[in-house]
């Protein structure tokens, strides 16, 4: 039976792991993703006339009087209010990915999957420069997807793992 490597199986590492640059890119990658994610909702909000004319001219709005208006208007102040939020969550798993957390690092792989079907519907939009954004935004996210995958990411958040169940040095 071959003897356990270094930081898998039961022994832990005999020496701390600094945070590989792969980490710190994947994350200032990310925090810039959200910080264009709030430009984003700002010029989205900015241009609320555009966004909400184009939704009422769809084929399926043939509501009679202002009903039309009403549900379109509530809809966008509600995916507003799921934007904020969705924001908030993204900023805490950067913050335990970037603290050596496994799972935020899992978490945003799926977000960063999720964030290429959103990608889709936003580069319907009637305002350029929210397409811009976009696209920005999904290069940086993948990106950081694969820095987050690579050996050195991988072999750090093991380590900080084993740091944290042995109470081991050089702990993030």
């Amino acid at each position: 039976m071959p003897s356990p490597q270094p930081g898998l199986g039961s022994q832990p590492p005999q020496h701390a792991l600094a945070r590989p640059t792969t980490v710190t890119y994947a994350v200032y990658a990310l925090v810039a993703t959200v910080l264009l994610g709030l430009i984003e909702s700002i010029l989205v909000f900015a241009n609320a006339n555009v966004y909400l004319d184009q939704a009422l001219r769809d084929p399926g709005f043939n509501f009679p009087g202002g009903f039309a208006s009403e549900v379109v208007g509530r809809t966008y102040r509600s995916s507003a209010i799921v934007g904020v939020v969705f924001v908030a969550l993204w900023s805490m798993f950067l913050w335990f990915a970037w603290k050596g957390h496994n799972w935020a690092r899992i978490v945003i792989w799926v977000f960063g999957g999720l964030s290429l079907v959103s990608f889709f519907s936003a580069v319907n939009s009637p305002v350029g420069i929210i397409v811009m954004v976009n696209v920005l935004s999904l290069l940086l996210t993948l990106a950081a997807v694969v820095l987050l995958a690579l050996k050195p990411s991988n072999d750090w958040y093991r380590y900080q793992g084993h740091a944290r169940k042995y109470n081991l040095p050089g702990r993030a």
